[in-house]
């Protein structure tokens, strides 16, 4: 109701809307939750390996930013051949598979139960390989994915499967020692041709950047961690660098997002409505090369008056996917952020921004 209402409403009354908020958000909690018990019962975001068995942790159920519903089973159909069907009923673009995997290698994804994660996970299967997520022993993949995923739970009795691709997908960031002693297991086994880093920025006001960013540098730290660790081990690495991560359901195109339930979860009904329209309007995607373009420093990134930076969650999870087959992905450092546009970017397209950016 009070969606649809923001909706008619001109700008004054919508910030009228945000003052009264705290009055009304008591009367609404009840309903609210019903709505999150209702949707969410087999969704966590994960916080990060154990340090004993590195599986991923789910997160506080009330962690209503970043809370994701469960995917409905049939909302991930796929054809026989893999290539899928998009919301608008056009055939989603098939990868080509070239040097690095093929279909049918098993890819690790760490973080698979953030937002993000979640996406990065139908995509990889919906692309053929056999993905395994890395869970607890709780969840259930047909629960959070709605199609046949194996899960991967570290310590449960399985061996760690010879991935031929790791994803670390989390959205927080699992300790570097953590991923590092990751990366080396799966290594250590022959098999392991290349990972993909999923680094984010947080939402920091210009009055914290002021001060120093320090969490830039230990972002950096740890994405040369990572690359050290997948070339001591013999394997490839991508790191995709973001702005922000938002949206990731409904309104934009992706055939993997994560539906409705992303903007119902937002209480405040102005900003669920601005999250829809961002995943609506901001399909393209800007790639450049994360050690000479100005998305980092003091730009879109790091400057404390810089203009703000943001990626969809599905541009980000796109990123992380196709450089699998992309040849030209290997061992680049890429900034990945989120420009207007009416679709997202091609297989093809992927491909070619890869290939602008230089070698690590």
């Amino acid at each position: 109701f009070l969606r649809q209402a923001a909706q008619q409403m001109p700008p004054f009354q919508q910030r009228t809307m945000r003052r009264i908020r705290p009055a009304i958000t008591p009367l609404l909690l009840p309903t609210l939750a019903g709505l999150a018990l209702g949707f969410g019962r087999q969704a966590w975001t994960s916080e990060a390996f154990s340090r004993a068995s590195l599986a991923a942790k789910p997160a506080s159920r009330h962690d209503i930013g970043s809370f994701v519903g469960a995917r409905r089973p049939g909302n991930l159909e796929r054809t026989a051949s893999g290539s899928g069907v998009a919301n608008d009923g056009r055939a989603a673009a098939t990868v080509a598979r070239r040097a690095s995997l093929e279909a049918g290698d098993t890819i690790l994804v760490a973080g698979a139960v953030s937002p993000t994660g979640m996406i990065v996970t139908s995509m990889l299967k919906g692309l053929g390989y056999d993905v395994r997520p890395v869970l607890t022993k709780t969840m259930d993949p047909y629960a959070i994915w709605g199609m046949p995923i194996r899960g991967f739970v570290p310590g449960g009795g399985e061996p760690t499967p010879a991935a031929a691709g790791l994803v670390v997908a989390d959205e927080k960031f699992l300790q570097t020692d953590l991923v590092v002693a990751f990366v080396k297991q799966i290594g250590k086994m022959g098999n392991l041709k290349r990972v993909t880093f999923l680094s984010a920025e947080r939402a920091r006001s210009p009055l914290e950047n002021m001060f120093g960013n320090t969490e830039e540098e230990e972002r950096r730290a740890r994405e040369d961690a990572t690359l050290s660790a997948c070339k001591e081990v013999g394997a490839e690495c991508t790191v995709v660098r973001t702005g922000v991560l938002r949206g990731g359901g409904s309104k934009s195109d992706c055939p993997y997002n994560l539906g409705p339930e992303v903007y119902m979860r937002i209480i405040d009904s102005v900003s669920s409505i601005e999250e829809e329209l961002f995943d609506l309007n901001q399909r393209g995607a800007e790639v450049t090369d994360a050690a000479t373009s100005t998305v980092t420093e003091g730009g879109k990134f790091g400057g404390p008056f810089g203009k703000k930076s943001e990626t969809a969650r599905t541009t980000a999870a796109a990123a992380l996917a196709e450089a699998f087959s992309a040849e030209s992905a290997a061992d680049k450092v890429v900034d990945v952020v989120s420009v207007e546009g009416t679709e997202s970017l091609s297989s093809a397209k992927w491909a070619d921004a890869y290939s602008s950016v230089a070698v690590k």
